[in-house]
């Protein structure tokens, strides 16, 4: 049999070429693929390792930098008196966010600024990468930076060692206490009336007469008393903190009650100097103590100091130093006899008024070195004596080292944000230590709030200075005046008595000022009396500058 062998097509043969030129192509690029693959997982691999460190760097930035920011907020209200303080708090704030300064972890503090007034910190650490290792990174350090200021509760009343008028004309005063205004501290009593000037410390009153007396309760009213700020820039050998005329002895506004007399001076064992018993307000040692109802006033000053437990500038929070408090019983009888010798035989009261009136007396002396810092000294009279006494108790402060005078520029008394105080020196024109707003306050506003101004027997004019001794622009009053004060000035009148005059202050955006000169900074109250009238004025007053007290600046 013939058999027959067809031919195969040619197009059948290039299509078989073709599919083992593809599948062999398609097996190299399986290998490829798997190549590059692998690569690219790797790659990713890191990606996402690096992303996974980074995120981590990330999250431990923010928490130091949540760490640093408490730790500047809280350390800063220490300074500049305290920095030891102000570092100390701001490691254990750190500390308490998760960044204590050990192992790799370091939190440094520094005071900056004008003054040092700012507190600076910095947290830095290091965190331990998980998958850049593979790249050589094994670890990644972290540093971040705080910066807080601090605008202090406002200083007033006082730029020096001294607090009030010094008839002695004292060798301690320090070179910065100049112009410091003619005027005495004043605490009322609980049963004085709120209308005659003492907002803080008089009890009583009546919606009808004053402001705050809503129900005919004094809602400004603080049993507390007044805390005197004390501060000191360096530690202070022998210490001595005094006071003038502490005890409430009633010579009323003017000293001409109660047998005031120039001839006690001479019955003095021995004579006294000068005139320092004469009567009427001529004389620079009459404080002017008034009685309202007859029962004496008795006082009491407390120095008090920082503890373990102290809130920063909370002064109830502060203990009471030893041997530093006394109580002053008063007195409101004849002070005809008071320099006889035999005047007060077996009567304390009458002994003690002896010793202390119109004097300087020693209120607190410790011994040894007192650390700087701030000290408050407490007056009061409500709770440590007769609270149906009726009263005001006028006296000044001073402290000063007793064997280092180079000290005394050192120590400052002022008040903080709210005082009371007593002019009744004859004089046409007197300028008072109103508020120190440092140079942080800039853009702020200052608030001044003046109660029961004006008590003389003329009308008179307050103005209020800045620094430069100009007037502010853009003040403006809430009160018997309301309304713009194009030279921040208000004239008083019988409509002042028993209210609150409300002064807003703006202050410049440029404002700057030395914070390191006690006397810069000094927004001052000018009362112009008018020629021959005589003041007897007892009015309490309160600064603050607005906003948060505590900024974080960076």
């Amino acid at each position: 049999m013939l058999v027959t062998r067809r031919a195969v097509p040619a197009r059948r043969s290039v299509r078989s070429s073709v599919r083992r030129l593809l599948a062999s192509r398609r097996r190299r690029d399986r290998g490829v693929v798997a190549v590059t693959t692998a690569i690219l997982l790797t790659v990713l691999v890191g990606c996402c390792g690096a992303v996974v460190d980074v995120g981590r760097w990330y999250l431990t930035q923010q928490q130091a930098q949540r760490a640093a920011d408490a730790a500047a907020s809280g350390g800063v209200v220490s300074l500049p008196g305290d920095p030891t303080a102000a570092y100390a708090t701001a490691a254990a704030l750190a500390s308490s966010n998760g960044f204590p300064s050990a192992g790799g972890t370091t939190v440094t503090s520094q005071a900056v600024g004008p003054g040092g007034n700012r507190l600076s910190v910095t947290v830095r650490t290091s965190v331990n990468n998980f998958f850049l290792p593979l790249f050589g990174i094994g670890r990644t350090n972290i540093a971040t930076t705080a910066t807080a200021d601090y605008v202090k509760p406002v200083q007033m009343g006082s730029p020096c060692n001294e607090f009030g008028n010094d008839p002695s004309g004292s060798a301690v005063r320090s070179s910065n206490c100049n112009a410091t205004g003619q005027f005495w501290a004043n605490i009322g009593s609980p049963a004085g009336t709120k209308v005659s000037g003492d907002a803080f410390t008089d009890n009583s009153c009546s919606s009808s007469t004053s402001d705050g007396c809503p129900g005919n309760v004094n809602t400004d009213f603080n049993s507390s008393g007044y805390y005197f700020t004390l501060t000191l820039t360096k530690p202070v050998t022998d210490l001595r903190v005094e006071a003038f005329d502490p005890a409430f002895v009633a010579v009323g506004d003017t000293c001409t009650l109660n047998g005031i007399n120039a001839n006690n001076d001479t019955k003095a064992s021995p004579p006294a100097s000068g005139t320092i018993y004469a009567s009427g307000s001529s004389n620079p040692a009459c404080t002017g103590d008034v009685s309202f109802n007859g029962v004496p006033v008795t006082t009491q000053y407390t120095l008090r100091q920082a503890t373990s437990t102290t809130v920063a500038l909370d002064p109830s929070t502060y203990a009471p130093m030893a041997n530093c408090s006394t109580t002053f019983p008063g007195y409101n009888g004849d002070l005809s006899g008071i320099q006889d010798p035999a005047w007060g035989n077996g009567d304390k009261v009458k002994s003690a008024v002896r010793a202390e009136f119109r004097q300087w007396v020693p209120l607190c002396q410790p011994l040894g070195t007192t650390p700087a810092g701030t000290y408050y000294l407490q007056v009061q009279t409500s709770g440590v004596g007769a609270d149906n006494a009726g009263g005001h108790n006028r006296f000044s402060l001073r402290a000063y080292s007793g064997t280092d005078t180079s000290a005394q520029d050192g120590i400052s008394i002022s008040v903080s944000q709210r005082m009371a105080i007593y002019a009744n020196i004859p004089a046409s024109k007197t300028t008072f230590y109103l508020a120190r707003v440092p140079a942080a306050s800039a853009g702020r506003t200052l608030s001044i709030a003046l109660f029961d101004i004006g008590d003389s027997t003329g009308p008179g004019v307050v103005s209020i200075l800045d620094p430069t001794g100009g007037s502010p622009k853009g003040c403006t009053g809430t009160g018997p005046v309301s309304g713009k004060l194009p030279s921040c000035a208000v004239t008083s009148s019988s409509s002042f008595n028993g209210r609150w005059e409300r002064i807003s202050v703006p202050i410049p955006a440029t404002y700057t000022c030395d914070d390191t000169d006690p006397l810069a900074c000094w927004y001052r109250l000018s009362y112009d009396y008018g020629t021959g009238n005589q003041p007897s004025d007892t009015t309490s007053w309160t600064a603050s500058v607005g906003g948060s007290p505590v900024r974080l600046i960076q």
